[in-house]
């Protein structure tokens, strides 16, 4: 791969991974004030970032259904990004050192 290939890789990754932290972020927010679940734009957000807490819902099973909740799945799987990101950030970055 050539200098310009991995730069750009890291960039989309940067990008789509911003845009994913975004989501996630809004999500948090929106839980932690008790919004509205019945808002079209709060169902729109819920639904699109659904797929992405499912997979560590487990951790929320203890919390309240409804009001202001710390939602620990949306928490973790916004950690597990960020890393997962710069990891791939750092590793791409020594490629392109090569």
């Amino acid at each position: 791969m050539n200098r310009d290939t991995i730069v750009r890789m890291r960039e989309g990754i940067a990008l789509l991974s911003g845009a994913i932290c975004g989501l996630l972020t809004a999500r948090l927010v929106l839980k932690i004030l008790a919004a509205r679940p019945d808002s079209p734009a709060v169902i729109w957000l819920y639904n699109l970032s659904n797929p992405l807490v499912a997979p560590l819902s487990i951790l929320d099973r203890e919390q309240p259904r409804f009001g202001a909740i710390l939602e620990l799945s949306t928490l973790a799987t916004l950690l597990i990004l960020i890393s997962l990101t710069s990891l791939s950030w750092v590793w791409l970055g020594r490629i392109a050192q090569r």
